[in-house]
């Protein structure tokens, strides 16, 4: 999308943390007209909660993929979402996702 017209600016937000290729990591800092910004839910900082919320990655992945983020994109502004709660989450699980 972003080759088809280098006026307009492209904005890839909110995808899974799972499954985030570098091949779209380096598009997106090769081309000036895609937004250096990434919405990138966590959900939980709890690998546990993760698990019950079915998320099938754990904290340490998701750390791992901000910094492979910011590594290859420098400057990129990192934004997230979390749930807070969860059925069952502990108080140590929620001082995990308050320290993420």
């Amino acid at each position: 999308v972003s080759s088809i017209d280098p006026e307009m600016r492209v904005r890839f937000t909110s995808p899974h943390p799972k499954a985030f290729p570098d091949a779209l990591l380096h598009l997106m800092r090769e081309r000036d007209n895609v937004c250096k910004q990434i919405h990138l839910p966590a959900q939980s900082g709890s690998t546990a909660v993760l698990h019950r919320m079915r998320r099938f990655y754990s904290r340490e992945a998701y750390i791992e993929l901000v910094e492979r983020i910011r590594e290859l994109i420098p400057g990129v502004a990192l934004s997230s979402d979390f749930i807070a709660g969860f059925c069952g989450e502990t108080e140590a699980e929620h001082r995990d996702t308050v320290s993420l």
